[in-house]
Parts: structure tokens; sequence; C-alpha cells
């Protein structure tokens, strides 16, 4: 118990610490945090993910809605508006060439069948919110490019969860449902949206109406959860409800007149921000080792598969990103950031482990590739978006990102939605 405690209380000076280096280097935090928890997982054997149990993909899946909460409390709606539609042909464009170029890459060198190659190149389609969201934010790129790629994120999750089940299930059942398919992209996420708009919307009227919960701290973050949990229970996509809760609380000046009367002014309180900003910094420092636990580097083939596969998604995504960013909106460094931001995470290990319970043949080969590749993909975007800060490295690029110009870079602005942003734990 002792021992549990000591680690407890290190994990927050580390996290603090960690992030006063990416502060004064540009070294992502979250690159160490990953590469601690392999140490002290695989490596040295310390720590095994079964030793932390359910209570790890509990406090993973916290870290998530909380991260995801955060993010939406920093969506302003004109970001939203403008940033929506290139979000969503960056997340299509980008999921359909990484998961076809996968696909290939498995049928072609890892000798397996086109049903497992296919799963393989949808489940390695999504970027993690839970990184992409806390990474983009002390970035010094454009508002709207941080929006967009904290868009792409949560489009980009809904995709791949959806298209993996219904593979999954046509799989082990040998009858593919299409209808299954466009209910759960279409529908189901514009209603999963709708309900976490609701959600906020109720909260800034309960806020409004029972001042004693104005002063009960991380009610927010209860909320936050309770809503995420609810409209997963009805079926849709948590992920997107949070979002959209965090947005709406943000914003609502875009509420009906008539309704305003009926709602909190502010129903995300200073005080609340700040609390939210320390909770999220210690959550995201325990995910990160968490997934560092979860790495497994199987054999040299695998790893080998692995590394193209983390290329691909780096050229793929400069591909997408050179044929929907148009040089007159965005600068260098945001089509470099947004090229190298292509992490995978969370999602990507829990649907990793999916193929191998359920009997598919593979599964356990998928399971490794994908697990191999998700540090990868981290070490890829953390080394490729610290050294996009310096504009030496901008210069060396140029003629890869030709048409973008370096005049556009400007000095970091607050991206948040709400007033008054608390300054990030330092």
């Amino acid at each position: 118990m002792e021992t549990i405690i000591i680690s407890l209380a290190l994990l927050f000076f580390l996290g603090h610490a960690l992030n006063w280096v990416f502060i004064k280097t540009k070294v992502p935090d979250l690159l160490i945090l990953v590469g601690l928890g392999y140490l002290i997982g695989p490596v040295f054997g310390w720590v095994h993910p079964h030793d932390i149990g359910k209570v790890g993909g509990v406090l993973a899946t916290t870290a998530l809605i909380v991260i995801l909460y955060e993010g939406g409390l920093h969506l302003r709606a004109a970001d939203l508006i403008s940033s929506s539609l290139p979000a969503a042909g960056l997340s299509l464009m980008g999921f359909t060439l990484i998961a076809a170029f996968s696909a290939t890459i498995a049928w072609a060198l890892g000798g397996q069948s086109w049903s497992l190659s296919i799963l393989l190149g949808i489940g390695l389609g999504s970027t993690s919110s839970a990184i992409v969201i806390p990474m983009v934010k002390p970035l010094s790129i454009s508002d709207k490019a941080k929006t967009i790629l904290s868009l792409e994120s949560a489009f980009t999750d809904v995709l791949t969860i959806v298209m993996f089940l219904v593979l999954v299930d046509s799989m082990t059942s040998g009858v593919f449902n299409p209808n299954t398919l466009v209910i759960g992209l279409g529908p189901k996420t514009i209603q999963a949206g709708l309900l976490g708009l609701l959600s906020g919307t109720i909260w800034a009227f309960v806020k409004k109406r029972f001042t004693p919960i104005v002063s009960m701290p991380f009610s927010g973050e209860a909320w936050a959860l309770l809503t995420y949990g609810v409209i997963e229970t009805a079926g849709f996509n948590g992920a997107i409800g949070v979002l959209a809760l965090g947005f709406i609380l943000a914003n609502l000046s875009l509420l009906p007149e008539w309704l305003k009367k009926f709602v909190s002014k502010q129903p995300v309180t200073i005080r609340e921000q700040t609390l939210l900003s320390g909770i999220t910094f210690l959550l995201r420092t325990f995910f990160f080792i968490y997934l560092g636990t979860l790495i497994s580097f199987a054999d040299f083939h695998t790893v080998l598969i692995a590394i193209i596969l983390a290329l691909g998604i780096v050229v793929t995504r400069w591909l997408t990103v050179s044929f929907l960013f148009p040089g007159e909106k965005y600068s260098r460094l945001d089509a470099m950031v947004a090229t190298a931001m292509g992490p995978r995470g969370l999602a990507c290990a829990v649907l990793a482990t999916i193929p191998a319970a359920k009997g598919i043949p593979g599964g356990e080969w998928l399971q490794k590739i994908m697990f191999a590749l998700i540090p990868l993909s981290i070490l890829l975007t953390a080394i490729f978006v610290s050294l996009s800060e310096k504009k030496a490295f901008r210069d060396k690029l140029q003629k890869l990102f030709s048409k973008y110009s370096e005049s556009l870079v400007k000095s970091k602005e607050p991206s948040s939605g709400l007033p008054l942003e608390p300054a990030p734990p330092q």
C-alpha cells in the first residue's frame, strides 16, 4: 500500500516536471510518459496490465471523457462552423488512404487474408483524441488548425469503431449487414451530438436553478461522466456526446433568446476551469503511462511491418493535407503539424484485442501489429511536431510544403471558447 501511495505522489510531481520540460524544450511529455510505462511494464516487468486490471480501463476511459470535455469547452462556434467540413474531409480521406495502405501491407508482407487485412486497415484508421487534443493546445498553430485536428480525432474514432465492430460481426457470423454500418456512421453520430447538446443545455439550466451545485467541486466533470454513460447505454457514441456537451457550455450564445433566460450565463466558472485543468493533467499523465504498459514488440517481422505502417501514416497524411489544406489559408507550420498528427491510442489498443477474443483466425497477429504500431506512431508524431516548431526544420522541408507560406505563422492565441482561460499547470 505504501508503495502505491508513494507512486501516486511521484506521478504528480513527474507530470509537472515533464510539463515544464515540454514548455522549455518542446519535447512532448507524452512521449516520455509512454516510454516510462514501457520501461516499468514490458521491459522490467514491475507493472503488468493485469495488475491494474479493470481499474486501468476505467481510469483510461475517464481520462478520455475529461479530455474530450475540456476540449469541447475550448471550441469556439465560429471555428467549429468553419472547420467541420475540412475536418470531415481530412477524416474521410485520411481514413481511406491509411486503411487501404495498411490492408495492402498486411496482405503483401504479412501474408494475411484480405478480410483480416482490411480489418487491420480499419482498426488503424483513427487518431487518438486523448493525445491530439492536449498535444495541439500549446502549439503555435492557428486556432482553426487546432479545431480541425481535434474534430478529426473525434470523427475518425466514430468511423473506426463502427466499421471495425461491424466487420468483426460479419467475420464471426458470416453475414455482412450494411444497414448497421450506415446507421452507425450517420444517424447515430448525429443523435449522439444532439444528446450532448441537450445535456449541456440541461446542465446550464440546473446550474442556474439549483445554486448549491454552483459551489460543488467536480460537479461538471461528474455531469460529463454521466452524459457519456447515458449516451453509451443508449447505443450511441459517448465521445461525440461529451465533445458536444463541452461545446454548448462554451457557446450558450447560440441558444434562442427565449431559452437564454432559463440557463446560467456562466455554467463553467473560472474556478471549475482551473480544477478541470488539474484533473485533466493528472488523468492524462496516468493514461500515457498506462498506454506504455500495453506496448508489445513481439518479433522483428512484426516490428518491421509496424514501422512501415507508421511511416505510411505520415505519408498518407501528407498527401491528404497537401490536397485539402489550401496554401492561402494555412501556414507551413499548420500543414506540418497536421501531417504529423497521426498518433494511435487507447481506441486502437482496445479494438486490437477484439478479433483474438472472438476467435477470428489471425486475431493474435493483428493484435501484435497494432500494439507495436501504437508507440511508433506516438514517437513519430512527437518528434515531427517538436521539430516542426523550429523554423530551421520547416525550412529544410520547404520543398515538401512549398505551397504554404512561413509568414502566416503567428504567436499562439488562446483557443478557448470561454473567457479568461486559466493557465495550464506549470
